[in-house]
C-alpha cells in the first residue's frame, strides 16, 4: 500500500510536523510505502533517513494554487497512491481539484487529518471533500461533530498524535554534563521547587496566573523558582512588559528565569520538578505536555481540552480546575511534600507507533489492502 502525505505547511514543531512523523512511523512498520509532498526544510533529511520519499512543493497561495494542483496531479498519476492524506484545508482544496481530473478508478481515497479548530471561510469547506477524517483529540472530535463534520460522523475517527517513544520515554535520563551545566547556569534555583512553563508567551497561555501561584507557594514557606520556556522575541512586547511589571510588583522577579525557546526542552523538563500548563483556552493538542508526561515527569495543568485528556490517561491528580490558582498552589504544595507516582510505560494510544498502527487499520478497512 502506498500513502502520499500532502502537507504544504510542513514545518518543525508541534502539529506542523505531523506529516513527517506519521510518514516515518508508517514506513517503519514495513507495511506500506510513504511519500511526503511538502516544502523543503530540516525535516526532509529525517523523512529520507527512515526510508520514505520526499517531493518538493510550495506553500499554496492565490498565485500558485493552479500550479500546485498540477504538480500534485502529476505525482498521483506517476505514483498511483492508494491513500492521499492531507493536513490542511488548503491541501484538501488542492487535492480535490487535482483528483477531479482523474477517472474514478484512479482516484486515491482522501484522508483529512485535522489538528486544530477549523476557521470559517471558503477554503475550510474543502475539508468536507475528503472521504475520511482523522482527528487527534476527543475535544476536537466533539467540536467537529457539532459543527463542520456533523453529517460525517461515521467517517470521522479519533487517532491521537502520539509521542516519539524513542526520544521521550519514562526511563530517559539527563546526561551528567547537561545536569552540571544546568546547575551552574541557575544557582538561584538551588533547593527550590522548580517549575517549567513551556509555550508561547501570550495571555491565552495563562502566564498571568504565575504570580499568584508563586506568591501562594512562597507564603507557605516553599522556596520556588519558575523557568519560562517560551520565545520572548515572538511575544507581544506590551504583554511581556506587563508580565514583568506584575512579577516585579509581587516581588517575584528573582524567582523567575526567562530561558527562551530551547532546543533542549526535553532535558529542561527533566531538570525541573514540575511542568505547568496554565492555558486559559482548551487546546486541541499539546505535544510538549505529552512529551513531559511520556518522560514520566509530573505535570499540573488546567483540566480542559486535550491537556485534560492527557492528564486523565497519564496523571489524573495533575488536573486542576481552570484558572483556579488556589487549587494549583494546593496541588504543587502537596507534590513538594510527596512526589506523585508517574508512569513506567507510555499508555496506549499515546505512542507514535500506536498512531501508525491505528492509521494502518484505517487504510486496510477502507481500501481492502492488508
Amino acid at each position: 500500500m502506498h500513502i502520499l502525505h500532502f502537507s504544504p505547511h510542513l514545518a518543525p514543531g508541534g502539529t506542523a510536523q505531523m506529516a513527517a512523523d506519521f510518514a516515518c512511523a508508517l514506513q517503519r512498520t514495513e507495511q506500506c510505502t510513504n511519500t511526503v509532498l511538502s516544502p523543503a526544510n530540516e525535516l526532509v533529511s529525517r523523512i529520507r533517513l527512515c526510508g520514505a520519499e520526499h517531493r518538493i512543493c510550495r506553500k499554496p497561495s492565490l498565485f500558485n494554487a493552479f500550479a500546485e494542483m498540477q504538480r500534485l496531479l502529476r505525482i498521483i498519476r506517476k505514483e498511483s497512491p492508494h491513500i492521499l492524506q492531507v493536513y490542511s484545508p488548503q491541501a484538501a482544496a488542492i487535492a480535490w481539484w487535482a483528483c477531479r481530473k482523474l477517472p474514478d478508478h484512479h482516484k486515491p481515497l482522501c484522508v483529512g487529518v485535522l489538528s486544530a479548530f477549523p476557521q470559517s471561510g471558503f477554503i475550510t469547506g474543502f475539508w468536507k471533500k475528503c472521504d475520511y477524517f482523522v482527528t487527534i483529540s476527543k475535544h476536537l472530535r466533539q467540536h467537529l461533530l457539532k459543527g463542520l463534520l456533523s453529517t460525517r460522523r461515521k467517517n470521522l475517527l479519533l487517532i491521537p498524535y502520539g509521542v516519539n517513544q524513542n526520544q521521550c520515554f519514562p526511563q530517559f535520563c539527563v546526561s551528567a554534563d547537561h545536569r552540571e551545566q544546568w546547575i551552574c547556569a541557575h544557582p538561584e534555583a538551588k533547593n527550590s521547587l522548580t517549575l517549567c512553563i513551556p509555550g508561547a508567551i501570550t495571555p491565552l497561555h495563562g502566564l498571568q496566573d504565575l504570580a499568584p501561584i508563586l506568591s501562594g507557594l512562597l507564603r507557605m514557606g516553599i522556596p520556588t523558582h519558575a523557568f519560562i520556556a517560551g520565545d520572548s522575541r515572538k511575544a507581544d512586547p506590551a504583554f511581556a512588559e506587563e508580565l514583568k511589571k506584575r512579577f516585579a510588583e509581587a516581588d517575584l522577579s528573582e524567582h523567575i528565569s526567562w530561558i527562551g525557546a530551547r532546543p533542549d526542552l526535553r532535558e529542561v523538563m527533566c531538570e525541573c520538578d514540575v511542568t505547568l500548563c496554565l492555558a486559559h483556552s482548551p487546546a486541541t493538542h499539546n505535544h510538549t505536555i505529552l512529551e513531559a508526561l511520556a518522560l514520566g515527569r509530573p505535570v499540573a495543568a488546567y483540566d480542559h481540552g486535550a491537556v485534560g485528556e492527557l492528564l486523565e490517561a497519564f496523571l489524573p491528580e495533575g488536573r486542576v480546575a481552570p484558572q483556579d490558582t488556589t487549587a494549583m498552589v494546593d496541588t504543587l504544595s502537596q507534590w513538594h511534600t510527596y512526589r506523585p507516582s508517574t508512569i513506567s510505560a507510555i499508555p496506549y494510544p499515546y505512542r507514535l507507533a500506536d498512531s501508525a498502527d491505528s492509521l494502518l487499520r484505517l487504510y486496510s478497512s477502507i481500501t481492502g489492502h492488508e
